[in-house]
């Protein structure tokens, strides 16, 4: 474990977002995490993962533990455990490699394995609930190590146990069921012609995370080039009155139904309607590639791409009536 103060965390946050810790804490192994316990203090811990889901808007004046990001996964008794600190993308390179299925269509997502739960991650028809069979956290406040089961994570859309409150955990390992007999999905209508564009007739798991990742490359900004946190909103749900209305309106309406007559809108679809695409104030702005991402385009502020991303809330809902729901967690 290693423990430096006064830390810049413009590195470790894909908005580049120049803020600072009091203390950074890395963790290096499952050793490394017990070993917090004296640092913990009545303010807790904030957990940093890849910052890839992040906005700063203020120095963290208090302890920030980060595990670090070597990869590490192995299958025991047909479950594939992964080390929390593990990026995303290269777990599903590596389970794809081996021929292993079930997250193929969430290639590329920035972040780490241990922060794909806390948002359930999803793209492409797919959310990581479907293969999480449990998560291991570490209380740092008992001492003890537990496992959640995937009911005991309650997952939903783009949420989970892991965002209701300040849980006192450090998520450590995750366990995935992968197999090679998992179902191809292919519900996402961009993913097939992607497929079919390279002569792609029954796609390997690696042939459609090699196709999702050209999509995402085409589509979003990398924020190694320019910063930013990917998908600033969450896609509404509106019920079937106000689809109607909608739809009768707007003949190009992006949706997709769901169950008990309700419908959800594309988001980047209600902000290019509003001009926000390519939008700019000062150093931040609406990328020019998809309306959904928000990105930094020098040195902005937290406070600024927030205040940026309040004004496009009040567009939509003002044309639209429909209140957008930020992503990202605000710091």
């Amino acid at each position: 474990m290693k423990v430096q103060e006064n830390f810049n965390l413009k590195k470790h946050n894909t908005l580049a977002i120049d803020c600072y810790c009091d203390q950074f804490i890395l963790v290096e192994n499952l050793h490394d995490v017990e070993k917090v316990m004296p640092y913990v203090g009545k303010q807790g811990f904030f957990i940093l993962g890849s910052g890839s889901n992040l906005v700063l808007t203020k120095n963290i004046e208090k302890p920030v533990v980060h595990l670090v990001d070597r990869f590490h996964a192995r299958v025991v008794d047909g479950l594939t455990i992964v080390w929390a600190g593990s990026l995303w993308s290269d777990f599903v390179t590596w389970s794809v490699k081996k021929g292993l299925g079930g997250i193929e269509n969430l290639a590329a997502i920035p972040g780490t394995v241990g922060g794909a739960p806390e948002q359930n991650i999803g793209a492409y028809g797919t959310e990581v609930k479907d293969t999480i069979v449990w998560v291991e956290i570490f209380n740092y406040r008992t001492g003890m190590f537990q496992r959640l089961s995937n009911d005991e994570c309650r997952f939903m859309y783009r949420t989970s146990i892991f965002r209701e409150s300040e849980n006192p955990w450090i998520i450590t390992r995750l366990a995935f069921e992968l197999t090679p007999h998992a179902e191809i999905n292919l519900d996402y209508d961009g993913l097939k012609q992607e497929l079919e564009k390279n002569n792609i007739i029954e796609p390997s798991y690696l042939d459609i995370a090699t196709a999702v990742t050209s999509i995402r490359q085409r589509k979003l900004p990398d924020y190694h080039e320019i910063p930013n946190v990917g998908s600033f909103y969450k896609n509404p749900i509106i019920d079937e009155k106000h689809h109607k209305k909608l739809a009768r309106k707007y003949d190009d309406l992006i949706s997709f139904p769901l169950e008990n007559n309700h419908f959800r809108i594309s988001a980047a679809w209600l902000l290019e309607k509003c001009g926000f695409k390519g939008h700019r104030m000062h150093e931040c702005g609406f990328s020019e590639k998809h309306a959904l991402v928000l990105v930094n385009y020098g040195n902005a502020k937290g406070k600024e791409i927030i205040s940026l991303s309040k004004e496009a809330i009040r567009s939509v809902n003002q044309k639209f009536k429909i209140k957008l729901k930020i992503e990202p967690q605000i710091v």
